[in-house]
């Protein structure tokens, strides 16, 4: 009898045993966790009642070393094989303002995540950290590229070349006004890989010091190849207040077109109210949520993310060039060797097509007035409900817009607008997981009340063409507010 009792206590104990260091293991797991959790999450409420889809987050798969802090955690998919690896962002001196790069890789041997290469990015603004997988070595192998901001926001580059085992080495890392890697096609290789062209301050006013450094295969390594004076293309416009990022954001808030591109028109606005850049063309708008923003001189430096992929960040640079005149490019973060490229970057100037109220559409507070001199009414005086023929239905609010017709239903969000003259609205159906649907542009009709509120709408169907706002000439719909 006693003998038994000890066996179930031995087995009480290991029971024990084992629950603690499970425990153990769970809260090193816990402490490894990034600050930054990546998220997906949709913004848009439903009238219906839908549960809202539930926050996800990375985190890290290896343990953090003794006084490393997780900041950011990307899986990506670096050298193309079944499994994913993970780029880890951390800080090894809580007193210092370095940032450090870490890659874990899946071992099917040990069926563990395992730490392969570890080594410090000359970024230090975490916000502004851009990792890309490419063949910057010309050896067929993913690379891995570096991009964000120092302290003083200065451009940074650093690239990591991938071993021929599991490992890498750091090839590069330099910072400037401006650090530009201009990639090499396999049309154009002929033996030396990618070039990078670094712009720094000069001892000679109004110019700049411009050095290419070019990958050379040979030794493994990037050569100087170049060192010119170039002149400061910026050095003449100081039309932009202050010094903060702010200011350059005030200064942008305008409708941009871009220029050179009649058959492909691009407008760019950066709507303050909302936190949001407005990127759109005949058939498609986003709107990219900005999560940090910084300045160097007359370049603003904005990352931000859009809704159906916010665990991928962009980074766009404006660069003021004149008074109306800016230069507009795009970084895309990348999980594998495919790139998003959908044509926004390029110069644009302030655009005269379009009387630029669509600050007010955000808050849809002040009224404005039309080139005809009648007042035009903010967006909220078209907030509520409407009835149509067929069973049709519009229902207009800030966050989210429901719309059917002719049987069909969307739901997504709306911005009233003028264009040309016409009132516009812009309707964008936001799908279940918050990738975008159809796109729907109505020129709008409205008829008032004796107390000045709106009774009644008119949507033609339209579009947005090379010249403008352009009627469909379709059966217009009509609606009388109900609420």
């Amino acid at each position: 009898m006693l003998k038994r009792i000890y066996i179930i206590a031995f087995f009480i104990a290991c029971v024990a045993a084992a629950w603690l260091v499970a425990l153990q293991r769970q809260e090193t797991l816990r402490a490894s966790v990034p600050l930054e959790n990546r998220t997906a999450m949709v913004r848009l409420s439903s009238d219906k009642g839908q549960t809202p889809p539930q926050i996800g987050s990375q985190r890290a798969k290896i343990t953090a070393l003794p006084g490393e802090i997780f900041l950011k955690t990307i899986d990506m998919n670096i050298d193309e094989d079944e499994d994913f690896e993970q780029v880890i962002i951390s800080k090894r001196d809580t007193a210092s303002a370095a940032l450090s790069l870490s890659v874990a890789d899946f071992t099917p041997t040990l069926g563990i995540y395992t730490r392969i290469f570890d080594s410090p990015i000359a970024a230090t603004k975490l916000e502004s950290i851009i990792i890309q997988p490419i063949d910057v070595t010309g050896d067929g192998l993913s690379d891995l590229v570096v991009q964000g901001l120092d302290s003083s926001n200065n451009q940074t580059l650093s690239i990591f070349r991938k071993l021929a085992g599991r490992a890498y080495s750091r090839i590069f890392s330099q910072s400037g006004i401006s650090v530009v890697l201009k990639e090499v096609t396999n049309a154009e290789r002929a033996g030396d890989g990618a070039s990078v062209i670094v712009k720094q301050p000069s001892n000679v006013a109004g110019m700049l010091e411009e050095t290419v450094y070019t990958w050379n295969s040979h030794i493994s390594s990037f050569l100087k190849s170049a060192q010119t004076l170039v002149k400061d293309s910026e050095v003449g416009f100081s039309g932009i207040d202050g010094t903060d990022a702010q200011s350059f954001e005030i200064w942008l808030g305008r409708l941009w077109a871009r220029v050179g591109t009649p058959t492909d028109p691009r407008f760019l606005y950066l709507d303050l109210a909302r936190g949001e850049l407005i990127l759109g063309e005949s058939r498609l708008e986003q709107r990219w949520i900005i999560k940090s923003a910084d300045r160097n001189g007359n370049r603003l430096y904005i990352t931000c993310s859009t809704s159906e992929s916010s665990d991928l960040d962009r980074v766009v640079t404006i660069d003021a060039k004149s008074r109306d005149t800016i230069a507009l490019g795009i970084i895309d973060q990348q999980v594998s060797h495919f790139r998003r490229d959908e044509g926004w970057s390029g110069t644009y100037s302030v655009s005269n097509q379009a009387v630029a109220t669509i600050q007010a559409e955000g808050s849809g507070s002040s009224p404005t007035v039309s080139p005809d001199g009648n007042v035009v009414p903010g967006q909220s005086d078209y907030y509520g409900r409407y009835l149509g023929d067929n069973n049709s239905v519009l229902a207009l609010s800030h966050d989210t817009s429901i719309l059917v017709l002719d049987k069909k239903y969307f739901e997504g969000v709306s911005r009233l607008y003028q264009y040309g003259g016409n009132m516009v609205l812009d309707f964008q159906q936001v799908l279940p997981g918050g990738l975008t649907g159809a796109r729907l542009i109505f020129i709008v009709s409205a008829s008032r009340e004796k107390d000045g509120s709106i009774g009644n709408l008119r949507l033609d169907s339209a579009r947005i063409g090379p010249d403008g706002i352009q009627i469909d000439y379709r059966t217009p719909y009509f609606f009388t507010k109900t609420s």
